[in-house]
């Protein structure tokens, strides 16, 4: 947006009072209200991305790529691209739902509730990590238990313990959000008993479409050395052109 020179003057008078207001409205965030600023940043209300997810093992490493469109949190299609063993593979999200379709066996299964912890293409994230993605937020509760600054940068750290009757398999989670830009840097998953399980850390914060996000993530499975799972994103966009059939049953065959 050009700005006139007279407007970029009268803004630079202002700039002081801006800053001070921008952290007045910061300071007044609930815990609950970062997390879901936080969580939302890499959907928006549409997405496409194509993705390369690295899975690492003590003695092999595999990679896997992927095209995903999205639409809020109740919407999600995946479509493996390689490897050529695992290519067509599809996997759809509908609210609390899901379904893949395996073209080696040309089946559509859609994934009851024994199989949510199973692993997710083989990687350190879960079936349940894919179809609740918008759980970390509401059936959490929040409280900002620190506010720390790191080589410059500050954060908020906050725990969210589920709710009452909530279906969750953890019992506490521990979110490191920087201030300036809301981008979760780390997040702890503990069991029932407060024992560190996994964890994931972000980085190569990056500009896209005007939305500042990280653009890698690491999950750490810390019960077992050597395991990791890398996700990055190769392209993203907050504007995708989606076919009004794209989030359907019947799609995931084609």
């Amino acid at each position: 947006v050009l700005v006139l020179a007279v407007v970029a003057l009268f803004a630079a008078a202002k700039l002081s009072a801006g800053e001070d207001a921008a952290k007045d409205e910061k300071a007044e965030l609930t815990a609950r209200e970062i997390v879901r600023r936080a969580d939302e940043l890499t959907r928006g209300l549409e997405s496409r991305a194509q993705i390369t997810m690295e899975i690492t093992r003590p003695r092999w490493r595999r990679t896997v790529t992927m095209e995903t469109w999205t639409r809020g949190t109740e919407d999600s299609f995946i479509r493996i691209l390689s490897p050529r063993k695992e290519k067509g593979v599809t996997f759809l999200k509908k609210g609390r739902e899901a379904w893949q379709y395996i073209p080696a066996v040309d089946r559509t299964m859609k994934l009851p509730p024994s199989m949510m912890l199973q692993s997710w293409m083989g990687s350190d994230f879960t079936n349940d990590d894919v179809v609740r993605a918008d759980s970390i937020v509401v059936d959490y509760q929040h409280k900002l238990v620190s506010e720390v600054e790191e080589d410059g940068t500050a954060y908020w750290v906050i725990e969210a313990v589920p709710k009452p009757e909530a279906p969750v398999v953890w019992g506490k989670l521990t979110m490191k959000i920087q201030k300036s830009n809301f981008v979760m840097r780390r997040a702890d998953y503990a069991d029932e008993d407060g024992e560190l399980v996994k964890y994931y850390e972000t980085s190569d914060i990056q500009t896209v479409e005007g939305r500042e996000l990280a653009m890698s993530f690491v999950m750490h499975d810390v019960t077992r050395k050597g395991y990791k799972t890398a996700i990055k994103y190769d392209k993203l966009t907050f504007k995708p052109d989606i076919k009004k059939d794209t989030f359907s049953v019947r799609n995931l065959r084609k």
